[in-house]
């Protein structure tokens, strides 16, 4: 009979000491928990506050959309120019005062030359203009043939990597009724369309690996 109260008792005495015990353990962990959960978030605030505060004070750099003449002038240039299938390379410096100084070319030779370039105030693309004078060996009786070739160079600016670059359409010359003291002079833009002849680019010499010479120097 007392081993059988003792049998009775003792389940209800284990469940008590052992509900007591697992009572303690979660509120343990409990706090433990709410604990670490306070810290994340506490860790999580001081982060976000820190990238709003470094995007407020840091300036992303934006690509560069606009460009002036201090951009290009000055500038060693290779001028790249495709007509009638014919290609050819020429070093060109675009002058502080609007003038062009050519140097070596792999194309036709050049005995003179004239021209200049400027950018439009409303858009900013870029126009040059150049009459070069090309001479032709004779044959026979014929001696050397010269003659001058006018062309205009209509294009947009932008970068390619690092440098500065221009490419755009070449057009031939139009005759006009207004000429300035070397006898250019530049057309609308439905004249000009109606006389595309070929395509150019123009880019900085210093990532170009074109031809190298002498600035004034028109063949090596």
């Amino acid at each position: 009979m007392l081993l059988r109260s003792i049998i009775l008792i003792c389940p209800a005495v284990i469940h008590g000491f052992v509900s007591s015990k697992l009572g303690v353990t979660k509120h343990h962990v409990s706090t433990q928990l709410a604990g670490t959960m306070d810290a994340y978030d506490a860790q999580m605030l001081a982060l976000q506050r820190a990238a709003a505060a470094a995007s407020a004070t840091t300036t992303v750099a934006s690509p560069k959309t606009s460009y002036s003449r201090e951009d290009l002038c000055s500038k060693e240039f290779q001028l790249e120019e495709l007509e009638d299938k014919e290609e050819s390379e020429t070093e060109v410096w675009l002058n502080d005062d609007g003038s062009i100084t050519l140097g070596a070319s792999n194309g036709p030779l050049v005995t003179d030359y004239t021209g200049e370039w400027h950018l439009l105030e409303t858009t900013g693309d870029f126009r040059m203009r150049l009459t070069r004078r090309f001479e032709s060996p004779g044959s026979g009786r014929i001696g050397d043939i010269q003659y001058d070739l006018t062309r205009e160079f209509w294009g947009s600016i932008e970068m390619v990597g690092e440098s500065i670059c221009v490419t755009g359409k070449i057009h031939a010359a139009l005759p006009s009724l207004e000429i300035n003291q070397y006898a250019q002079s530049y057309h609308d833009d439905q004249a000009m369309q109606d006389s595309e002849v070929g395509y150019f680019t123009m880019i900085d010499a210093v990532a170009s690996d074109g031809i190298e010479g002498v600035k004034g120097t028109l063949h090596p």
